[in-house]
């Protein structure tokens, strides 16, 4: 072959890449991302978890007046109108049980609807003067969301969301060994 012949393919090869270039952006564009990948098979990396809001052995976040003077202090953050703290109100009223006596309990809720919130909090076994309004700026991300701290505002543990039956024996288990 000649070298006009060689530049030739060259130029051939290189317009037949950049179609096929241009072609699949343009697939990708009119019918989008997802269907391409889907079309093809390929499988999407699952969306990485958040890190949790609250970790053990961190300080909370929290006025100093929700835990001071309780050696341990469970505080809830939970709203009347979420479903999943509605499912785990029976777990939660045995969780605010538990700490009667020794610490005690709290709820957080929401501003906006104050009223259902304090009826929620009631129906676990909070006290009145217990209930809270969460103050903008902390960092809960879910509800419920429950902390267990001491007495310094350092987190003993904490869960996010709606618990299942082992991570709920795990609460339990480790509110008690808090309280020894």
């Amino acid at each position: 072959m000649t070298q006009q012949g060689d530049r030739l393919v060259r130029h051939a090869s290189l317009a037949a890449s950049i179609g096929l270039a241009v072609m699949l952006t343009t697939t990708v564009v009119y019918i989008g991302w997802p269907r391409v990948t889907s079309a093809l098979g390929v499988k999407p990396a699952p969306p990485r978890p958040s890190p949790p809001a609250y970790l053990a052995g961190q300080k909370i976040d929290a006025p100093a007046a929700w835990y001071a003077g309780a050696p341990q202090t469970l505080i809830v953050f939970a709203r009347a109108s979420c479903s999943a703290c509605e499912r785990a109100q029976p777990f939660l009223k045995t969780l605010v049980g538990r700490m009667q006596g020794r610490g005690g309990a709290m709820m957080a809720h929401p501003a906006e609807s104050q009223e259902d919130d304090r009826k929620f909090a009631r129906s676990l076994g909070v006290a009145d003067d217990r209930i809270m309004i969460t103050p903008a700026g902390l960092r809960v991300k879910a509800t419920p969301t429950i902390v267990l701290v001491n007495e310094k505002g350092v987190i003993i543990n904490a869960w996010e969301g709606a618990a299942r039956t082992e991570v709920q024996a795990e609460m339990v288990k480790t509110i008690e060994l808090a309280r020894r």
